[in-house]
């Protein structure tokens, strides 16, 4: 009797041994449908929103609005005007304002490099 009782034990044994492996495999499949179903859910509210951006993108307000903001663009008869910040890139007013009519710079001065040697080879020369 003890050896038809090991038997079946082996028997049960190997029965519940192979039967781990399609369980396992059930719980990955099941995990990894549940994630996919959450991506899911993600990229159908990413197209809603990009379903409302589309949207209000090609209402003529949006285009309007960006038109002017964006690209400085105007209706005809309009009229459109810039603010500069002072100290801007354009040397002409400056110019202009320093008593040069003609609007252009004087000739430049040395380079920062030639400065620089300059004071380098002063103070040298005042050590002495």
């Amino acid at each position: 009797m003890k050896a038809r009782g090991a038997m079946v034990a082996t028997l049960l044994g190997v029965m519940m041994l192979s039967a781990l492996y399609p369980l396992r495999q059930y719980v990955s499949q099941d995990s990894h449908v549940n994630a996919l179903l959450r991506q899911e859910r993600e990229l159908d509210q990413k197209i809603a929103a990009l379903k409302q951006q589309q949207n209000r993108l090609t209402s003529d307000a949006e285009i309007e609005r960006i038109a002017r903001e964006e690209l400085g663009m105007v209706r005809p008869g309009e009229v459109a005007f810039a603010v500069v910040p002072d100290g801007g890139s354009s040397s002409a007013p400056r110019a202009a304002a320093a008593g040069n009519p003609g609007g252009t710079d004087p000739a430049p001065g040395p380079a920062w490099h030639q400065r620089w040697w300059d004071a380098v080879t002063s103070s040298i020369r005042g050590m002495r």
